[in-house]
């Protein structure tokens, strides 16, 4: 499903004068800022999410800001320009999630187990690899961390918490659990797939949580263990 937003781009777009950025920057104080924070935080905004009311709140506030700063647009409407988005969704219909052992297959139910991601997957396939739990799954070479070492991952769908260890400082955490740092020291450690466990208390969702989330094909692959997920139809 393609779609057509306006959104507002604030690099490069936006111009001011030497004078205008000098008293800017002498009025800048930590209270003006985290009142804009506070703003755009606000539950209100319902996460800002793309072609929301929330996210056009967000925007005439954006804008309000700019227009008060002196800044001049530079879009084709203003402050907003046009940006086209693609927007991938599984067909669940088409779609099934089981976990085999030996003879019997346990299926997962998309409403109450399990959801597949779009985010890396863009093609229908089928997938059929052993599972390994790996913890948190992270390398963090700061603190002499690995939680991969003496792991056979090669040909595997890896399950790992969401989150990071207690003692790790928040900024590290933050880097290392992004999706394309993770995903880079699986693959390189041969995994193929991976299933995200989150921590039911930083999940803002009424209900059970899921016990299996996340659920990301990265590979082609077909491989028969007597363990394994079975993924996408």
């Amino acid at each position: 499903m393609r779609k057509v937003l306006s959104v507002i781009l604030f690099l490069a777009f936006a111009v001011i004068s030497p004078a205008q950025q000098t008293s800017t920057a002498s009025h800048f104080d930590g209270n003006s800022w985290w009142a804009h924070v506070k703003f755009l935080a606000d539950d209100s905004l319902e996460g800002r999410d793309t072609g929301s009311e929330g996210l056009r709140k967000a925007q005439a506030y954006a804008v309000e800001q700019l227009q008060k700063a002196g800044l001049e647009p530079a879009g084709t409407n203003g402050f907003y320009q046009p940006v086209h988005f693609n927007q991938y969704e599984v067909d669940e219909s088409k779609s099934s999630l089981a976990l085999v052992t030996g003879s019997q297959s346990k299926s997962l139910s998309f409403a109450d187990d399990a959801f597949i991601s779009s985010r890396a997957t863009r093609t229908s396939s089928t997938l059929s690899a052993p599972l390994v739990f790996i913890g948190y799954g992270l390398q963090i070479p700061e603190k002499n961390l690995d939680e991969l070492a003496g792991l056979d991952l090669k040909g595997k769908i890896v399950v790992y918490l969401a989150g990071s260890p207690s003692d790790i400082p928040t900024a590290l955490a933050s880097h290392y659990q992004t999706a394309g740092e993770r995903w880079k020291s699986l693959h390189a450690a041969g995994a193929i797939g991976t299933i995200n466990i989150f921590n039911p208390a930083s999940m803002d969702i009424p209900g059970p949580a899921f016990p299996l989330t996340a659920i990301t094909r990265r590979w082609t692959s077909l491989i028969p263990s007597s363990m394994k997920l079975l993924a996408f139809n």
